[in-house]
This record gives C-alpha cells, structure tokens and sequence, in this order.
C-alpha cells in the first residue's frame, strides 16, 4: 500500500486536547476486512483493562500506522528533542 501524506489543518476538539491516558494497546480483528485499534488503561491489581479509544481502520491501513509507529520509535531521541507532528497519512 502506498500512503499519501498531506499537509492539511487538523483540529483537536477542546475536549481532547490533553488526550485520553493509555498504557496498553491491542488490535482486534472486527469483520472482513475492518479493524479496532483499541488504547486501553490496564490495573495490574485488578487483572483487568478498559478500553478509552477505539478506532476502527480497514485492513489496508494497518500497515501505514506500523510503518509509521516503526519510524517514530526509531527516531525517538530526535522526535523528544523537536516535538512537531508529522503529516496526516490518508489511504
């Protein structure tokens, strides 16, 4: 899959600025060919985790958020010195 990446505005609603905390992550297979990416807050004395996030992706797009995860890990020391986002990946 090849992406296209985009310079485009992006909006953060009020009520996500701070962003939701998350210290686990998992993907689950839904139906055919569409995906959760489920962000969740796991309690290692309860056993347990809730989900906070969970956005459905098709199949195709799995591969462009690993890839683009696999790059931000790798350059983790220059993303903490020069925190700017990167472009918007569209399929």
């Amino acid at each position: 899959m090849s992406d296209r990446r985009v310079d485009c505005m992006v909006t953060v609603p009020g009520d996500k600025t701070v962003g939701d905390y998350a210290n686990a992550f998992r993907v689950v297979h839904d139906s055919g060919t569409e995906w959760f990416l489920d962000f969740l807050t796991y309690s290692e004395s309860e056993g347990a985790a809730r989900v906070v996030s969970r956005v459905r992706v098709q199949e195709k797009f799995l591969q462009s958020v690993r890839d683009r995860l696999s790059d931000t890990l790798r350059d983790i020391t220059v993303a903490r010195s020069t925190p700017t986002p990167g472009p918007v990946l569209v399929s």
